[in-house]
């Protein structure tokens, strides 16, 4: 019979409470074996404590012991838990016989270690039942886990995540200065932590001064770590310092403004002292600094434990920013000035060149305006360490000696001092000082590793220039000054925030930063550090490469954002596309986004790179369009009507019925039934998904009817009521006009004919399935509609060279394509043809439609879907591509980029020409 976890929740709760009740602690444990379906016969031999059954070392004292279950202790009131439960988890006992879980209690708490994970759940006697979940491996319930790249960065976010939510119950934290108290605190602990693991301070340092010289109830625990602090912002030299208890003049002197200030101590009781104590225990040394911040994001916010990748932005992802924009050009020079001949070094300057390039790396200014916890900005560091590692490597090996190197004295000329940034979040500004510390610390190992010395990590020098402000508001040049000639980079992956995720002061932002701008509410919020960034690199040797949602590259935004960066003199010098920004951490996150390089210099060796089949790959283009594609800089603007002349695009119908005017088959079959006369006013109604899906849908099409009609049919009547009703309840004005005509839909668009077009559709598509219907079918809002369409347009909308259109201007939906009557439809431009040419496209639309008629029982979305798609529809769409391609040129096109190419110059034309004929049209009406 399977394990009842909610029969066992249950027992649990009475079993805890009859101990506390009725004092039956000695039965406790075998009371909790029978819940776990332990065999009588095995609980009777643990009673009578058989050796061969109960393994424990004192069961005269009432522990026991099950073989691969747990290993079971009682203490007295008063005991160090922590303690005990150490003592049991280095027994030999717990390994020999596999013990998985260790219970040590007083019975007013309870300390339960699952050894398999080093987890330890510290709770209230009395709250035994409410964390069930933690005992189910004992039943054979394993719990699921997922990890990060170090299972260790997920296991010190979650043990610090209940240390933090202990201090929070204990102590108040009301205002901006508590709060700020409470970061500079774990900020604190966290480098005592690392500290300790990574040779920083002694081993075990900090760990051995709370267990040996603070009570065990707590109540101590804030006073010495206030001393503690103390001491470590005080000098070797200093009188104050050698005055303290040797247990804390022993530690260094830490500096670099860590320790600086004294702020108030959070107070402890014991089972915060037990947590603390195991977060010291963990092995600091196995975590990178790069996922500090997200893990304290995920400490702070326990909604976010269980997300901690999604803050955790990955090395590979922050490589893709920091390499195109300068470590692929700095790791080129020093290739090339390796690879030259150390015989010839007189000659071809080789010492030279090193030293230049040295003193390159040494100047560069890396600055992230929106920082966070400091990811790119610590990768970014570390790869221009290592890059300078390989530099000195190349001097050595010229030299044939460790001999100074060139006079460097083994120093680093890798500065956290020219490291900028800028966050809005004050605890991640303070745990982006501290990781870029820590970070100079790994890299001076690694130093040291290779020449055999190097700079000692304390005293703590400057963490670099991390501002706590709003980005937005704050004049960059007075966070990293840009003379105009330095070399600087500007990194990072700004919030995101679309038109619908924003707030009220994140819209106050993009006024100030779009001053001047007609439209800024379509933009991301994303767009300002794009264009913030444009401004402070403007005319200087500064570059900038920045993630973003891909959609500002997309749709509307191209043309409000895009001209403007470049009206700068500016250039997009390598690009990203669309790929989902995935994480190696304890989850994913799936936003998509693509990156974006730019720079003042266009050498026309721009890099494009794309994402196939799980490969990136580079194209080296001569100008990067704001589409990301090759091409020009010109944008497509978003128009009411059709550039090309065409017939004008409309949405389909909008119910706006409540859900009263739909209906499925049943309720229609139904309605019919009992209602004979309804059926002349059903007609079905497509949406995107009843189109792509061939789903059946109904609505009561009621234009035209009178009342007399209307009341015949109580059924309909009632059900138009209700849509009066919710209209006249509605707080949109909207929906208060729409109640005078309840019985109607908001739009009443029912041509005798007309293509269909849904608005979304997916990426893995090649051609979006566009249909054509006539008046017994009513489309939804949810679809585009052109009334009367033609064959001939049929044919021109579902060939290859209007979908490569769509697939470069039209927005997304996540990475599926959102298609647009006015981005997409009325700015595609549509070729002349003659009457002969448009019978053509017309037989060949019509051999589409008949190659789908003869695959009955696929829907659109098999038809479409590329694994799927049957060979006679491929062929007729093929045959109708090349067709459509010979009108726009009598050879065709050789591939995507050739059709766009020459869709943009064709579109560009078409507005030169509306431009001019406005322009005359103008003239003449002022000479009248």
């Amino acid at each position: 019979m399977a394990f009842n976890q909610t029969q066992f929740f249950e027992d649990l709760e009475k079993l805890t409470i009859k101990v506390l009740e009725k004092n039956k602690k000695e039965d406790f444990i075998f009371d909790f074996l029978t819940l776990l379906d332990v065999s009588k016969s095995t609980i009777t031999s643990l009673k009578k404590k058989d050796v061969r059954f109960n393994v424990a070392a004192n069961p005269e004292a009432g522990e026991v012991a099950n073989k691969h279950r747990i290993y079971f202790k009682p203490i007295d009131a008063g005991q160090d838990l922590a303690k005990a439960l150490t003592e049991v988890i280095n027994s030999p006992i717990i390994n020999q016989h596999k013990i998985r879980m260790v219970m040590v209690t007083d019975f007013n708490t309870v300390l339960i270690n699952d050894t398999k994970y080093d987890e330890t759940l510290d709770c209230d006697f009395a709250d035994l039942y409410k964390n069930y979940h933690f005992l189910l491996p004992l039943a054979g319930l394993e719990r699921a886990r997922e990890y990060s790249e170090h299972p260790a960065d997920v296991q010190a976010s979650e043990k610090m995540g209940r240390l933090f939510d202990h201090i929070r119950k204990l102590n108040e934290f009301n205002t901006a200065d508590d709060l700020h108290a409470l970061n500079i605190f774990l900020t604190r602990l966290l480098f005592c932590f690392y500290a300790e693991d990574t040779g920083i301070f002694k081993a075990d340092q900090f760990y051995d001064v709370i267990d040996r010289t603070t009570n065990i109830d707590g109540s101590d625990v804030d006073s010495v770590l206030y001393e503690l602090f103390e001491v470590l912002d005080l000098p070797e030299s200093s009188a104050e310092r050698h005055a303290k208890p040797t247990h804390l003049s022993a530690f260094p002197y830490v500096n670099g403004s860590l320790f600086e200030y004294q702020f108030a101590i959070p107070e402890f009781d014991a089972r915060t002292r037990r947590i603390l104590l195991e977060c010291a225990r963990l092995s600091w040394a196995e975590i990178n600094p790069d996922i500090f911040g997200s893990m304290f994001q995920a400490v702070i916010d326990p909604e976010q434990r269980g997300s901690l990748g999604q803050h955790y932005t990955s090395v590979s992802n922050i490589m893709k920013v920091i390499q195109p924009l300068f470590l692929d050009d700095l790791r080129k020079e020093l290739d090339t000035v390796v690879a030259l001949s150390n015989d010839n070094r007189h000659k071809n300057n080789k010492a030279e060149r090193l030293d230049t390039l040295l003193k390159r790396i040494s100047q560069i200014k890396v600055f992230d305006p929106a920082c966070g916890s400091g990811n790119f900005l610590i990768i970014a560091y570390k790869e221009l360490r290592k890059l300078e590692i390989d530099v000195l490597k190349a001097q050595r090996d010229l030299l044939g000696s460790n001999d100074n190197l060139l006079g460097l004295g083994f120093d680093s000329v890798v500065s956290l001092d020219n490291l900028y940034g800028i966050e809005y979040d004050d605890f991640a500004s303070q745990i982006a000082r501290l990781s870029l510390w820590l970070a100079e610390h790994q890299m001076n190992v690694l130093f040291e590793q290779e020449f055999g010395a190097s700079q000692p990590m304390l005293p703590l020098k400057d963490s670099g220039h991390i501002v706590y402000g709003n980005s937005l508001r704050i004049d960059w040049n007075e966070v990293c000054p840009n003379n105009g000639s330095d070399e600087i980079y500007i990194i990072g992956n700004p919030p995101f925030g679309g038109k619908s995720k924003r707030s009220s002061s994140q819209l106050k932002d993009m006024e100030v930063v779009f001053k001047g701008f007609k439209k800024i509410k379509t933009l991301d919020y994303v767009t300002c550090w794009f264009y913030k960034g444009s401004l402070y690199i403007k005319g200087t040797n500064a570059s900038l490469a920045l993630v973003a949602t891909n959609s500002i590259n997309q749709g509307e935004q191209v043309s409000l954002l895009w001209p403007a960066i470049f009206k700068l003199g500016l250039n997009i010098n390598f690009a990203y596309q669309t790929f989902q920004w995935k994480n190696s951490a304890k989850n994913n996150a799936g936003v998509h986004v693509v990156i974006v390089g730019l720079s003042n210099k266009n050498i026309g060796k721009n890099n494009i790179y794309t994402l196939i089949d799980d490969t990136w790959h580079k194209e080296t283009v001569e100008n990067i369009s704001p589409y990301l594609v090759a091409g020009s800089n010109s944008v497509v603007e978003s128009r009411r009507s059709s550039i090309s002349g065409n017939s004008t695009i409309l949405f389909g119908n909008m119910p706006y019925d409540y859900g009263n005017l739909l209906l499925n088959t049943e309720e229609k079959n139904e309605l019919v039934l009992n209602e004979p006369s309804s059926e002349k006013w059903l007609k079905r109604i497509v949406g995107s998904d009843e189109f792509l899906n061939s789903k059946e849908r109904w609505c009561l099409w009621l234009v035209g009817i009178n009342n007399e009609e209307l009341n015949s049919m109580p059924l309909v009547k009632s059900r138009v009521d209700e849509v009066k009703s919710a209209r006249l309840g509605s707080t949109d004005k909207a929906a208060h006009k729409l109640a005078e005509r309840p019985h109607e839909f908001r739009d009443l668009n029912n041509p005798d004919k007309y293509i269909v077009i849904p608005s979304v559709s997916s990426e893995r598509r090649k051609y979006v399935p566009i249909g054509m219907f006539d008046k017994n079918t009513i489309s939804s809002n949810l679809n585009h509609i052109i009334p009367n369409g033609t064959l001939f347009e049929f044919g021109i909308l579902t060939s290859i060279i209007h979908n490569d259109w769509m697939r470069l201007v039209a927005g997304r939906l996540k990475s599926d394509y959102r298609y647009s009557g006015t981005i997409v439809y009325n700015t595609f431009p549509f070729s002349n043809a003659t009457d002969e040419q448009k019978k053509n496209i017309e037989n060949l639309a019509e051999a589409i439609l008949l190659a789908r008629a003869s695959n009955a029982g696929m829907t659109l979305a098999e038809l479409y879907d590329p694994d799927k798609m049957p060979e006679d529809l491929k062929q007729a769409h093929s045959t109708l591509d090349d067709a459509v391609d010979k009108l726009y040129r009598l050879q065709g096109f050789d591939n995507t980029e050739d059709r766009l190419a020459h869709l943009l110059a064709r579109y560009e034309q078409l507005i030169e020409a509306e431009q001019q004929s406005k322009s005359k049209k103008k003239a003449q009406k002022k000479s009248k």
